[in-house]
Formats: C-alpha cells, structure tokens, sequence
C-alpha cells in the first residue's frame, strides 16, 4: 500500500508542470483576436506602402519626361527642328528622313515607355516653337485627370523660341600701325 501512494505522489508531481502550462496557454478567441490585430496592421502598412509606390512612379514619370525633353532638345540643335508629331519620340531612337544632321541616339528605346509601361505620346503643332510629351498615368488611359504631361499648360519658354542673333562687325578699315610724329 504504502508503493501505491508513493507511486500517486510521484504521478501528480509529474502532472502538476503540464497542468500549470495548459491553465497559462491561450484561448483560441484570445488567438483571434491577436491574428485580427495582426491582419489589420498589416492592411494598413501594405495601403500605405502602395500608395506611395504610386506617388513614386508618378515622380518617375515626370522625371523621364524631363529627360525625353533634354534629348528633343540636343535633337532640336542638330538638325534645327523637332521631330513632327507623326514621327513621334521615334526620331530619339531611330534617324528619321527629315533629320538631315542626325546624331542620336538621343534616348534609349526602353526610356519611351512610362513606369506603367504604356509608351508615351510626342505631339508637336506645325508652326508652334513647342512639343507636349504625355504619359497616360496610373490608369494607363490617355485624357483623364492622372495623365501626366510636359510642358504643363503648354506655355513657350525663353527655350523654346526660336534662336536668332544679331552680329556686329565692325566697319572701320583705318590703319591701326599708323604713328603719329
């Protein structure tokens, strides 16, 4: 008798670790609410790193439409024109006939294509100094309000005037080497 309360004694002081474990465990509504939590601060992290990997192609957008309007630029002081609106951003890659003193590339061809990769719209008015250079946005539709556009409202600046200058060449034949005496 006395073996089978030492063995009881012995059985409980193995069961009583495992006893405390199960009573300072979770229950399965506490492990919930805690993976609800989670899910929702990951909602809200994920949201804002989207959006502002949006706001970062558009800034990217801008910033190569920039870089395009540098290359019409170079283009423009090669062969004295830019490129019409039918042979497009084209003419930064490829000579077209009208480009007499091509020296391009002025571009890389992958750089006419937005961050959404849709390729972007070159219009130039026949008469007009300037160029427009559009991207379709984040939408990836052309005419909406997220289109992005350079020059923004198509204003002329200092330089897209045409370039003139005016010498002065002086007339005056007199010998310098004549002494006085």
């Amino acid at each position: 008798m006395g073996d089978n309360k030492q063995m009881q004694k012995f059985i409980k002081a193995l069961s009583q670790p495992f006893q405390k474990a199960a009573e300072a465990g979770m229950t399965i509504i506490e492990i919930l609410i805690v993976i609800g939590l989670i899910g929702t601060l990951m909602g809200i992290i994920m949201t804002t790193l989207i959006e502002r990997g949006d706001d970062a192609k558009v800034d990217l957008a801008k910033v190569a439409i920039g870089k395009l309007g540098d290359g019409l630029k170079l283009y423009k002081v090669h062969n004295n024109h830019l490129p019409t609106t039918e042979e497009g951003l084209q003419a930064l890659i490829e000579a077209p006939a009208s480009a007499k003193r091509w020296r391009g590339p002025y571009s890389d061809a992958e750089k006419l294509n937005d961050p959404w990769d849709v390729p972007y719209t070159y219009e130039r008015v026949p008469g007009q100094p300037g160029y427009k250079i559009t991207s379709a946005g984040p939408d990836g539709e052309a005419g909406t309000e997220d289109d992005i556009s350079f020059p923004e409202g198509q204003k002329q600046t200092q330089e897209d005037a045409p370039i003139s200058v005016e010498l002065k060449v002086p007339t005056d034949t007199g010998n310098v080497n004549e002494s006085t005496e």
